[in-house]
């Protein structure tokens, strides 16, 4: 899939053609499936199948037939499908009601719909190969990066599945991305070792594949993730995290080995042609580009920037805590000490990553040092970490914040005063915590933010529930009267994700009590805001903010 000026619409390459657009310029393709979406669409035979993004409807197109026009899978409207796969004449997804989720096969040639499992809490990745099927399921009060568990049962097309067993995961373990392998075992990442590393199924028993201190599986707020693909000569290509850094890994008999490439985040998209390995990658001065990497090490561009081997590099950096950071100063040489803004990323089970984004484009190109923390709860660092901030948010990771503000404030970085914080989502509601107690930040910015994590969880979408949950229980609900200092509160006016209305009542409560507050309210359901006109008008209002707090600051 590929996002550009004709909308979102799938894409195809081969050597000898280049890149075509499949889908018509009009079509959008995407699902909101778990909030979050993905697996929007699958290939088979000449054929693809999506999601249209404006009705939720499975249409099919003939991809090899000039001009072909998609028509519909199903007749009528249909609940939207994600996590889709075609397999010998089925086309497998997952659906999402009010009370649970469902996995639906399609059959191709009439498309008729037939529910072959069904749950209370959450499904993902159905998974086929010959006479068998595999899944995932989840609890309503678990998170699958916390919880998960991988079923197997007997199946044939047309049937339903028989003799259902469970391969691995449960209270303490999660597991993510199954598929099968060309050897017919099951693989799956888990991260019963207390990393997400990938393990193989015999049928019989469990067994790890490559052991290492990284995370080779990101935190699956998609469905549809593959951070692993097999290559022929059973070669396995992989994704291997280690903190801030993204390395793409083979495994191979002789043992692990990791390719020499400029790339530094590789996000969990990747797939097998030939016997290259294709995925999206970023440095940490080039956006994403879909990338063809032989085994060698050599790699080919087929769509976007080719990276820059002689532009500045973001620093990496810990604190005497132990906290780690990415530094990314301005492209234009400054003398003496810059202002700068901590940023905390969203989630908070994300993480910082080692790549271009056009905040830091914009504030770099305008005079500012960007940081980004990889505070507690972070991924990249294991379980046990990604799992430390639960009933300490809104503490802790504004803690680490505030200790690399300090960090640079000692080395002369940047100065007093001239030290900002920043953050969308739940990096908002750390941004607007940060400022409610003595610190180094001068003012605060909070994009789409959470205010009260109770109200929160009543509102926000069923699959992020009980992360919202786990997660309460530290700093509490934003309190007008306790924020010290100038904030810049962005929203979405229909914003899905979270409570617009919070974010008015809280900016109406700091015009009441004169605070220093300003509001931008955007016309829009984006929960991200990055859509090209929607950064635009927040970048510049948050640069007309930040200016005009260093000049009150003179």
């Amino acid at each position: 899939m590929q996002a550009d000026e004709q909308g979102c619409g799938l894409m195809a390459w081969s050597r000898s053609s280049g890149t075509t657009r499949l889908t018509p310029p009009e079509v959008e393709v995407g699902n909101i499936v778990h909030a979050y979406g993905g697996g929007a669409f699958a290939a088979g035979p000449g054929r693809i199948w999506y999601v249209d993004a404006t009705d939720g409807q499975l249409q099919t197109l003939a991809v090899q037939e000039p001009n072909a026009e998609p028509t519909p899978l199903t007749g009528g409207q249909q609940a939207g499908s994600g996590d889709l796969i075609y397999y010998d004449g089925e086309l497998l997804g997952v659906q999402e009601g009010e009370h649970g989720d469902t996995v639906t096969a399609w059959d191709t040639s009439n498309g008729l719909a037939r529910t072959l499992l069904t749950s209370s809490g959450f499904l993902a990745a159905p998974r086929l190969a010959p006479g068998r099927l595999a899944w995932l399921t989840w609890g309503q009060d678990a998170m699958p990066w916390d919880s998960a568990e991988l079923w197997c049962a007997d199946y044939h097309p047309g049937g339903v599945p028989i003799g259902a067993v469970l391969v691995a995961g449960g209270p303490d373990e999660a597991v993510a991305e199954p598929r099968w392998g060309p050897d017919g075992s099951l693989y799956f990442m888990s991260d019963r070792s207390g990393w997400m590393n990938l393990h193989r199924w015999d049928g019989t028993s469990v067994r790890s594949v490559a052991s290492m201190d990284a995370e080779c599986a990101a935190a699956p707020w998609e469905l549809g993730y593959a951070s692993y693909t097999f290559l022929p000569d059973h070669r396995i290509a992989m994704i291997a995290r280690r903190g801030t850094l993204d390395q793409l890994v083979l495994v191979e008999q002789e043992g692990v080995r990791e390719l020499e490439l400029p790339f530094t985040s590789i996000k969990p998209y990747m797939a097998t042609v030939g016997d290259h390995v294709a995925m999206i990658a970023a440095t940490p001065i080039t956006a994403p580009a879909v990338v063809v990497v032989d085994p060698d090490g050599s790699f080919v561009i087929i769509a976007g920037q080719s990276p820059v081997p002689s532009a500045p590099r973001p620093t990496t950096g810990h604190t005497a805590g132990g906290v780690t950071y990415l530094l990314h100063r301005p492209s234009t040489s400054l003398a003496g000490p810059l202002p700068l803004i901590v940023r905390a990323h969203p989630g908070p089970t994300d993480g910082i990553t080692y790549r271009r984004d056009a905040f830091i484009d914009f504030f770099t190109h305008n005079g500012f040092a960007i940081v980004d923390v990889a505070y507690r709860g972070s991924t990249g660092f294991g379980r046990a970490f990604r799992r430390s901030l639960y009933g300490r948010w809104g503490l802790d990771d504004v803690a680490d914040c505030a200790e690399v503000a300090e960090h640079l404030l000692a080395t002369g970085t940047t100065t007093p005063g001239s030290v900002f914080i920043a953050g969308a989502s739940a990096g908002g509601y750390t941004a607007l915590h940060a400022v409610c107690a003595a610190g180094p930040f001068a003012a605060a910015i909070a994009r789409s933010p959470i205010i009260d994590p109770k109200s929160w969880a009543a509102t926000v979408p069923r699959f992020q529930r009980a992360h919202a949950v786990a997660l309460d229980g530290g700093g509490g609900r934003v309190r007008s009267e306790a924020i010290r200092k100038p904030v810049l509160l962005v929203h979405g006016a229909n914003d899905p994700i979270t409570s617009a209305a919070d974010t008015l009542a809280l900016a109406h409560d700091l015009q009441d009590r004169r605070s220093s507050v300003e509001l931008l309210l955007l016309d829009t359901e984006s929960h991200t805001l990055s859509a090209p006109h929607l950064a635009e008008a927040v970048l510049d209002a948050e640069l007309r903010f930040l200016r005009a707090m260093m000049r009150s600051e003179r």
